[in-house]
């Protein structure tokens, strides 16, 4: 399995903070087009959630992660729901180990601990206004980054 790197996700979030609005228009078009079903299971967290913001925060991960990817040279296959579906066990059975405060079944899940450890300082982190998620958002962005990670990890092409 391909392991994304810290310098990949680096040199991904460059390029993305280095686009115009137009232009990062333009590859969130181009990434959902290429991930459909994957965008589609994402954005339904934000209404399951009832949290709006979920969603904007969601595309915006999704993007950088998608792009460390392909930074790293790693080509993906499209998720499809059955990706999703057979997913999702395992990742309920990580989720439920996380709350005995347990991280090993979910890093074995996921196998990106770079892309993880971005995230978790992400959640965790202020941004350059020194705003920072309140907890509600910050729980409900990393059930769905997690899952987000683990299944673009799945769709690895070998």
């Amino acid at each position: 399995m391909s392991i994304v790197t810290s310098q990949s996700i680096e040199k991904a979030i460059q390029k993305i903070d280095k686009l115009s609005d137009d232009a990062l228009e333009k590859l969130i078009e181009t990434f959902t087009l290429q991930q459909e079903e994957l965008v589609n299971y994402l954005m339904q967290a934000g209404f399951d959630f009832e949290n709006e913001e979920l969603n904007a925060f969601t595309i915006y991960y999704f993007v950088v992660i998608i792009e460390s990817f392909y930074q790293e040279n790693v080509k993906l296959n499209t998720v499809t729901e059955n990706d999703i579906s057979e997913f999702q066990e395992g990742y309920l059975l990580a989720l439920d180990e996380i709350r005995k405060e347990e991280f090993i079944a979910m890093h074995e899940l996921l196998n990106q601990p770079h892309l993880i450890n971005f995230i978790l300082n992400e959640l965790e982190s202020e941004d350059e206004d020194g705003e920072s998620f309140d907890d509600e958002t910050q729980n409900q962005l990393f059930i769905v980054l997690m899952g987000l990670i683990g299944l673009l990890n799945n769709a690895i092409k070998k």
